[in-house]
């Protein structure tokens, strides 16, 4: 009559992540919980590399006339939405390496939104946006959203560092604004690169 409740709480204690005696994670759960995200970053990082191959291709037919009316909108539009890929790639190669040590993963997490950050404070996108007079869609999507997305990476670092659950998936859903992001830019730039010469003054929402 006993030996039923008795499996069936085995059975539950089985199926928890084991924790540790601070109450975190073990090193065992904590590689299972980054080998449940596997796949999802092997397809997001495929994706990413593809879009960025594409973006050298569309712009190796309109360098030289882009890079002497416009350099200024080339650092500033063009090649952040390059880096949104390269981000999206890096994190997935992180991701889908043998699991790094929580530590480790958190601390790189962190210091890749810290370098985000300042690379997007170095090519001074807001101040190019303001000159430019572009819409505000176009400041949400060159500067709004990017910027909220590294801010995200780096609490998604701290979370791992916390031994935060969501952390995880705060991750998994920053890649995704991130490609989302450099999707829609991406378009919105090849329009730009596409047009005649004349044309070619600033970027503009292509909606």
């Amino acid at each position: 009559m006993h030996v039923k409740p008795a499996v069936r709480n085995v059975g539950a204690a089985c199926d928890r992540p084991s924790l540790g005696q601070d109450g975190g994670v073990t090193a065992e759960a904590w590689t299972q919980q980054l080998e449940a995200w596997h796949d999802f970053y092997v397809i997001l990082g495929a994706a990413a590399a593809q879009l960025t191959g594409l973006m050298f291709v569309v712009v190796s037919l309109r360098t030289p006339p882009t890079v002497r009316r416009s350099p200024g909108s080339v650092r500033a539009f063009l090649t952040p939405t390059v880096v949104f890929f390269a981000t999206i790639v890096l994190v997935s190669a992180t991701m889908t390496m043998p699991p790094l040590p929580r530590p480790v993963l958190g601390g790189l997490l962190v210091c890749g939104g810290v370098c985000a950050l300042t690379y997007m404070a170095i090519t001074r996108v807001h101040r190019r946006w303001r000159e430019s007079r572009l819409d505000r869609s176009d400041w949400f999507w060159y500067a709004g959203l990017p910027f909220s997305s590294y801010v995200l990476l780096v609490g998604a670092g701290v979370g791992v560092l916390e031994r935060l659950e969501v952390s995880l998936h705060v991750v998994g859903a920053t890649m995704l604004l991130l490609l989302i992001n450099g999707i829609r830019n991406a378009w919105d730039l090849v329009i730009w690169l596409t047009r005649g010469p004349a044309e070619l003054t600033e970027p503009t929402a292509s909606s």
